[in-house]
């Protein structure tokens, strides 16, 4: 069943997270589900990993639009806040053809809009 309003998919990354809390790999240090409406809301957090390489992510979702996730970062980074890499979709890098990129310590190129879910899978591997 496709996810359709804000609750919905605020209750889907909460799974998510909990998935991933559940196999002992690291715990939660912050997480902020702020529902403006139905619709409409903004999802925060850290994951502090068993290495201490953090995970920094925030969407801000629109369930009116096709798009649902008009906004994303998830940054990564190791336990001396080095970047390991970065996803967003912020538009400061017109060199690209598209705005959803990813940073790492070699550059930045044009990746396709992950889910938590898959940022999750490329860190634990």
């Amino acid at each position: 069943m496709p996810i359709s309003n804000f609750p919905e998919y605020a209750r889907f990354i909460s799974y998510v997270i909990n998935t991933l809390l559940s196999t002992g790999l690291g715990r939660i240090e912050n997480l902020s589900i702020d529902k403006r409406s139905q619709l409409r809301g903004f999802i925060s957090g850290i994951v502090v990993f068993n290495d201490e390489s953090e995970l920094h992510f925030r969407e801000f979702i629109d369930h009116r639009l096709r798009e649902p996730r008009i906004m994303y970062a998830y940054h990564y980074q190791d336990h001396n806040k080095k970047l390991i890499f970065r996803y967003d979709n912020a538009a400061h890098h017109p060199h690209l053809q598209q705005i959803e990129h990813k940073h790492t310590p070699d550059g930045i190129h044009s990746a396709p809009p992950p889910t938590l879910e898959q940022i999750i899978d490329e860190i634990i591997g």
